[in-house]
């Protein structure tokens, strides 16, 4: 598998080197869009036999962009990108078999037209694609933004003029830092009007996008440039490179009640970038009818379409569910020395389903696996959708290359659109306790001893007995009478553990597990920022609990408490005495 990390900061020079040399020109390579929507789409990246390759969610879909080649030194003295290495053949597949091994078909999103071309001569007859218009780039001549020339630019020099006529003192000022908080009220002045418009398009997301940029404003060395009408800040955009000759606008804001605001900040501020940046990316316009016409109304000299690409039998991986099953169960009897033949016979023919089983698969073998066992959890009077994590084993010959963790990693992932709150497990040794909480668990939850007299206890006494408890796994009818077979299979000196053994739980679904726990305390009121879930990036949010309800937001506020995931595992179970018993593992 290939060892991806997430995206960061310090990676601006690793990263440029590959783009500003190439001839790409879109949107998704400034920068800039990729460190200030990393919260969103969770971007990792790795080098593969020289080449960048960047991996990401897009919903519950793991995506990679079209990797990018590295640029050479030319004997023109000139550093480009060779165009016969825009698509390398081995790259491709490494990546194809990082999806599988993460237990997803593989798929590529914003690959531009031309390079469709360039897979299909080396995968004939592999690969479909499909265009997104609401994702196409709009490009421009920068010197046609700049003069607006000709008739069909007629319109937008009227703008400017009517501005320049009725605010004669206006000023351009480039973006620096100490402007930056007065942007900042601008941003949300234009939210809060857009909201109260109806108008959704991913606001509040990109309001967090905007305060990413403005807090990493000199790290991203970022170009921007304001409009001023005495000391109103009256519009304002930024942006960064794509390559050495394309320049990413990222953001444009202003205030619509200055007659041309939109007009004069987009011509001042192109006309200020350097000379360099002969066109320029004004991004997409997601499909709103209003920015398309915006976009449309300039003229674009380049409509980049950008597709997206994966297999045309992407489920080939998938099917075989018997062979998955019988490499799991041998993976399970190479890992699990200590369990009976009987035991597993009786987990493989009365517990595991396929639609549990999570794997890793490398050439089309099985290298580790899980089975995530559906449960009920009681919290307090309220029922939580649960997984129990069971079975967690890698092939001794796959260990320390990271496949453990890219495991789970996608289990978390498949739990979160499973509607699943929370998982659980226990750890085999105190090692494998500190790895798991590394992956965001929690000890919050113990294991309890099995009661003595097991095999005399019928089902309905004994859920009775559970659901006294105050946070406690739920066991079916089927499930018990599962455990009561497997109890018959011990040993008739065997007397069952005299304590609790420790367990772990994670948080799948933040928003879910906190609406649980505001409605079991009304009063309490906060604010919290979750933050790196590097599985579920969509746990990475704002939530605001209040009068028994929480509220899920990417609207930044100072006044929040920063939290791991862990630590809101720690939050939710404090004082619960949270337990399971008859866990089969």
């Amino acid at each position: 598998m290939i060892h991806f990390r997430d995206v960061t900061t310090a990676d601006k020079a690793l990263i440029q080197r590959y783009t500003m040399f190439g001839k790409r020109q879109n949107c998704d390579l400034s920068f800039s869009n990729i460190i200030c929507w990393r919260f969103l789409y969770n971007t990792q990246l790795a080098v593969v036999d020289g080449y960048l390759v960047f991996r990401f969610y897009a919903g519950h879909h793991l995506a990679y962009m079209m990797p990018l080649p590295p640029p050479k030194d030319q004997d023109d003295d000139v550093v480009r990108v060779l165009s016969d290495e825009e698509c390398c053949e081995k790259v491709l597949r490494s990546l194809r078999d990082d999806a599988i091994a993460m237990g997803h078909p593989f798929l590529m999103l914003g690959v531009c037209n031309y390079m469709l071309d360039l897979i299909e001569i080396r995968f004939p007859g592999t690969f479909v694609s499909k265009s997104y218009r609401d994702r196409a780039d709009y490009i421009y001549n920068r010197e046609k933004l700049i003069n607006l020339p000709g008739k069909k630019l007629q319109s937008k020099r009227n703008h400017i003029n009517r501005f320049k006529t009725l605010y004669p003192e206006y000023e351009y000022r480039e973006m620096t830092e100490d402007i930056l908080p007065a942007c900042m009220q601008l941003e949300k002045a234009w939210v809060k009007k857009a909201l109260e418009g109806g108008y959704g398009g991913g606001i509040i997301e990109e309001l967090r996008s905007i305060t990413r940029a403005f807090n990493r404003w000199k790290e991203l060395d970022l170009k921007g440039g304001s409009i001023w009408v005495g000391e109103r800040l009256v519009a304002f955009s930024y942006g960064s490179p794509i390559n050495n000759s394309t320049f990413d606008v990222c953001v444009e804001k202003a205030l619509t009640d200055y007659e041309g605001a939109y007009s004069i900040i987009n011509q001042e501020f192109v006309s200020h970038l350097p000379s360099q940046y002969c066109f320029i990316n004004r991004e997409e316009d997601l499909g709103d009818d209003g920015l398309r016409r915006a976009k449309l109304s300039y003229r674009p000299d380049i409509l980049l379409e950008k597709n997206s690409v994966k297999e045309r039998y992407p489920l080939k991986a998938f099917e075989d569910q018997h062979r998955i099953k019988e490499e799991t169960r041998a993976l399970w009897e190479k890992v699990f020395l200590e369990d009976s033949e009987e035991f597993i016979n009786l987990y493989f023919s009365r517990i595991y389903k396929g639609e549990y089983n999570v794997c890793v698969q490398i050439n089309q073998h099985v290298v580790a696996a899980l089975q995530t066992l559906p449960y009920t959890m009681l919290y307090s009077n309220i029922e939580m959708k649960t997984a129990y994590i069971s079975g967690v084993a890698t092939d001794p010959k796959y260990r320390r290359q990271h496949i453990g963790s890219s495991l789970m990693h996608q289990t978390h992932h498949r739990l979160y659109f499973m509607k699943v709150i929370v998982a659980t497990l226990i750890p085999a040794n105190q090692w494998v306790a500190e790895w798991y909480g590394r992956l965001g668990y929690a000890q919050v939850i113990s294991c309890s001893p099995p009661p003595r007299d097991l095999s005399s206890i019928p089902y309905d006494r004994f859920i009775e007995e559970q659901r006294q408890k105050k946070c406690v796994l739920l066991h079916t009818k089927k499930d018990y009478d599962i455990v009561q077979e497997d109890y018959k299979q011990l040993p008739e000196y065997y007397d069952g553990k005299k304590e609790e053994v420790p367990a772990l739980l994670r948080i799948i679904d933040a928003q879910a597990a906190l609406q649980v726990y505001a409605s079991l305390n009304p009063s309490v009121s906060l604010i919290l920022k979750v933050e790196e879930d590097k599985h579920i990036p969509m746990n990475n949010a704002y939530f605001i609990i209040n009068n028994g309800e929480c509220v899920r937001t990417n609207e930044p506020t100072l006044r929040s408490k920063r939290i791991s995931i862990k630590g809101l595992a720690e939050l939710i179970f404090k004082d619960m005495d949270a337990e399971m018993c008859l866990m089969l593992n």
